[in-house]
């Protein structure tokens, strides 16, 4: 990689504890970044993990600075330390601790510009947890009001919540990106099946991501239960992990799936497994711009989805999935139903995905937005 002498030089700040659809959209754009040529890059993460090691892979300067084991004062102390080598220009962060670390880190080193991406709307917690994080909120908020020069929100739902406590021209829209020649599985939709030991000539239905409350996952198994009476032959996958892992299962013995559903898991194989599925489902109170939802689409697997954050800016309903107005399980269910039914539908839907995809979600075109926005802070043409 050759690297513009007028290159502009940022660091990021990221968590990288986890590998979800944060994790893999940083790790598009920064990839995409560094083809460019005209930036030097360098991340700081609070974890080691994978996250990292993609980072590494691209030719990036990295510090992991695990939290685990470290205090605040030394995160501080070894940040300040490894930026004061560098001439940063801006510093780009993800999410509320790297916000606030951030805006430290930028105090302390003089660096001028703070930029930061908004991946999804704050989830709910209860009991004291939820009196800790609304703190953490509040101090969010602080830190975007007065150390934050722009904001990027990767859906326009989100920026309209965002602007109603921020000002507006400090908060931009750019939607997450994938590369449509990395999102590929070399199985065919009867083996990637076979592969997860579904058996010949059933139908699948899933989901992937994090198993967190706000994902509402019972809306699903709840679903499921209804299309397993009206179609035997189906099953159904739900590839991640999370906190809610056991109460989903124990919730889906209630509803008496039995073998006909299998939690996979996080999966390193999630293409393949996206490519076992006749229908992609995502049936989450809120999302920003789901990653698996433009993967699921990309490789040409039709979609039902709730109609809310960023999901209605991918799915044109009725051209490349079906959009719900309900988080009845017997909406998702009739939906699902009538897509596996119909099998020249469902290959309409499906066929639509890849170009809706690379037309508006490619990583190429985020990175050029990424790009201009630092260019307009740097005041560079």
């Amino acid at each position: 990689m050759t690297v513009d002498v007028k290159a502009i030089s940022i660091c990021h700040v990221a968590s990288g504890d986890r590998w979800a659809g944060a994790e893999v959209q940083i790790r598009n754009l920064l990839r995409a970044l560094a083809r460019k040529g005209r930036f030097l890059l360098s991340v700081i993460l609070l974890n080691d993990g994978r996250l990292a090691e993609e980072c590494r892979r691209c030719g990036l300067e990295v510090l992991v600075l695990p939290e685990s084991r470290m205090t605040f004062f030394r995160i501080m102390s070894e940040g300040a330390a490894f930026l004061g080598k560098k001439n940063i220009q801006i510093i780009h962060s993800h999410r509320y601790k790297e916000n606030l670390l951030a805006f430290l880190l930028a105090r302390r080193c003089g660096i001028p510009r703070a930029v930061r991406t908004q991946h999804g709307l704050p989830e709910p917690f209860r009991g004291l947890k939820r009196y800790k994080w609304a703190l953490f909120r509040q101090l969010d908020r602080f830190v975007a009001r007065c150390g934050t020069d722009r904001v990027i929100s990767v859906s326009e739902e989100m920026r309209s919540r965002l602007t109603k406590s921020l000002k507006p021209e400090t908060v931009v829209t750019i939607h997450n990106g994938i590369d449509p020649q990395e999102v590929y599985s070399s199985l065919d939709p009867k083996e990637a099946k076979k592969a997860l030991g579904v058996p010949e000539g059933s139908c699948v239905v899933g989901t992937a991501g994090r198993l967190e409350p706000i994902k509402r996952l019972d809306i699903l198994l709840s679903a499921a239960q209804i299309i397993s009476e009206r179609l035997p032959n189906c099953r159904f996958v739900i590839a991640g992990d999370g906190s809610q892992e056991r109460r989903l299962r124990e919730f889906a013995h209630e509803k008496r799936l039995g073998d006909r559903i299998l939690f996979l898991g996080h999966r390193e194989d999630l293409y393949d497994v996206l490519r076992a599925m006749d229908v992609f489902v995502l049936s989450s109170d809120h999302e920003g711009l789901p990653m698996a939802l433009l993967e699921a689409l990309c490789l040409g697997v039709a979609v039902v989805a709730r109609r809310v954050g960023g999901i209605p800016e991918v799915v044109q309903d009725g051209r490349n999935g079906v959009l719900l107005d309900t988080d009845n399980p017997q909406g998702l269910a009739e939906a699902c139903i009538s897509i596996l039914s119909d099998e020249d539908r469902r290959r309409r839907l499906a066929s639509a995905g890849p170009a809706s995809v690379a037309e508006r979600f490619s990583v190429s075109r985020t990175a050029d937005q990424v790009t201009d926005l630092y260019y307009s802070l740097c005041g560079a043409p």
